[in-house]
Formats: C-alpha cells, sequence, structure tokens
C-alpha cells in the first residue's frame, strides 16, 4: 500500500507529493503547519483535509475543495466522515484512512465511481500529516479527475 513516485500519473499529484516529501525532510511526515495551500495552487480546488480523531478512531473532513464540490455533488466540509451521504464513495474512503493511519505511509489510487449517473474516474493520493511526528492527525487528501461522462455518453 506504500506509495511510489512512479505510480503516480498526474503530473499534479506528482508534484504535490514532491512538495510533501520536501516538507517533511528528515521526519516521517510533515506538519499541519509545513503546509501553506498558497504553494499548490496547481490543485487547491481538488484538496480536501481529513482530521484523524481517536478513541474511537473517526474521521472528520475540515475542507472539501470547490472542485470536488461541483464534482462529485455534495459539500462535506465539517461532516464527519460518516456522515457522508453517499455510500460507496463513504465506505471505501473511511477503510483507506483506516489503513493509512495504521501503516503511516502515503497511499495512490485510482478509480470510478457513479454518483448521480455521472461516471468519476480519479486518480488521488492520501498523504499523512502528524503535529509530533509520533501520531498522524490529519489527512492530505488530493483528487485528479481524469475524465467524467454520464452513463452511455463520453465527454472530458
Amino acid at each position: 500500500m506504500s506509495l511510489v513516485d512512479k505510480d503516480i500519473v498526474s503530473p499534479q499529484l506528482l508534484r504535490l507529493l514532491a512538495y510533501w516529501q520536501e516538507r517533511r525532510g528528515a521526519r516521517r511526515w510533515p506538519a499541519r503547519r509545513d503546509i501553506d495551500p498558497l504553494d499548490f495552487p496547481y490543485v487547491l480546488g481538488n484538496v480536501a483535509l481529513v482530521d484523524v480523531l481517536r478513541e474511537p478512531i473517526r474521521f472528520r473532513v475540515r475542507l472539501f475543495g470547490d472542485n470536488l464540490v461541483r464534482r462529485i455533488g455534495v459539500e462535506i466540509t465539517g461532516k464527519m466522515l460518516d456522515e457522508v451521504p453517499l455510500p460507496e464513495l463513504r465506505d471505501h474512503f473511511a477503510r483507506r484512512c483506516r489503513e493509512i493511519v495504521e501503516r503511516g505511509t502515503p497511499y495512490r489510487t485510482s478509480g470510478e465511481y457513479f454518483i448521480d449517473n455521472r461516471l468519476l474516474q480519479h486518480e488521488l493520493v492520501v498523504l499523512p500529516l502528524s503535529d509530533d511526528d509520533q501520531q498522524i492527525n490529519m489527512l492530505l487528501v488530493a483528487f485528479w479527475f481524469i475524465e467524467t461522462r454520464e452513463r452511455g455518453r463520453r465527454s472530458s
């Protein structure tokens, strides 16, 4: 489940990973204070910040970028992940977040989802953040949409 630079297809996500690696330096993970959203305007609308809450482990969406809201069709900023109204997205994303927190490694995947009769093809990276370099307390998630189409019709 670990991320290798060569696995990433999107130049924007590859650039964000390089930024994350630069900001962490010799530490295992950078802290939230090390990350300045103004440094990555090329992907900012496609970024989500997810707080990691403990005992029990839960996830709160601190920020859900404008482009994500537009593409996915729901605004989930400020919501707990288990409150997301799209079960297939919610359940998959919650599982991945738990795995990333347990393993402590960045993650990359790609996939497709049908939401409101639209196919969303995407690539995403999830990059852990830690304020104390001991425990992950936030996830920086960035999506890159490859193609969107309605069922039965292609569009770009």
